[in-house]
């Protein structure tokens, strides 16, 4: 823009019209500008664009954690959200308590807490509608094997001998079956003669039950009272003898 003292002074402006493409005249744009009153002179650079905001640092942080649950096969801590989007822990666990109420809210879909992470699921409520569209679930564990997995589960770290201590039976087949299914793992051996495998359960064995951690297993000694009340109630009951006809003659 032309100053009073005739200098070419740079300035910010928006092109609003454009009055004409062609030479004015054949002189410099500088000297046209002293003889023209308000002509403006526009530096031919574009203009800066503003910066651009990603979604998770523009009011969007809980669609952009929906989405990245909803992605993930397996479940993802409020650090590990954090360090991705390069975020507070704090501000991440804020934004998964609005995405928890927002969903409880509209969706059928829910925010639950499992193996110490997070992770999207659907609600029980709509399970008939689901498994219209799945194929059938994988195949169940035997009941050997669910006793197995319990021992290791109340027991661990343990190794083989113990657990069949307590079953009575070999078990070296089912420990294998736990290790390939992804329930069982090994965390070292005993340090004691023969050194065996100690075994542990894995977070795959706290998403097969839907479980946060290993706190949350029920009390073991409550289901042995439960267990037993219920045998001394089925062995008070007497049995009810079945009624014959009398045979006439």
């Amino acid at each position: 823009m032309n100053s009073n003292d005739g200098r070419l002074v740079e300035a910010d402006f928006s092109i609003e019209r454009i009055v004409s493409l062609e030479l004015a005249a054949d002189v410099a744009v500088a000297e046209l500008a002293e003889v023209t009153p308000d002509l403006l002179v526009v530096n031919e650079r574009p203009l800066a664009e503003p910066d651009h905001v990603p979604p998770h640092r523009n009011g969007k942080l809980a669609s952009v954690i929906e989405c990245m649950l909803f992605v993930s096969s397996e479940p993802l801590s409020v650090e590990q959200i954090a360090q991705k989007l390069d975020l507070e822990p704090e501000r991440v666990s804020e934004a998964v308590d609005k995405l928890e109420t927002d969903l409880a809210a509209r969706s059928g879909l829910q925010l639950i807490r499992v193996a110490g992470g997070l992770q999207i699921s659907t609600r029980p409520e709509y399970s008939d509608y689901c498994s219209m569209i799945l194929q059938p679930a994988a195949r169940k564990l035997s009941t050997a094997a669910l006793e197995t997995l319990a021992i290791v589960a109340y027991r661990q770290p343990c190794t083989v001998p113990e657990i069949e201590a307590v079953r009575g039976v070999s078990v070296g087949s089912l420990v294998r079956t736990l290790v390939e299914r992804g329930l069982v793992a090994e965390m070292g051996r005993k340090p004691v003669p023969g050194r065996p495998i100690l075994y542990k359960t894995t977070p795959e064995f706290l998403e097969y039950f839907g479980l946060n951690d290993i706190s949350e297993l029920p009390d073991i000694d409550m289901l042995a009272v439960e267990e037993s009340k219920a045998n001394e109630i089925a062995a008070s009951v007497e049995p009810v003898q079945p009624q014959t006809q009398e045979s006439t003659e």
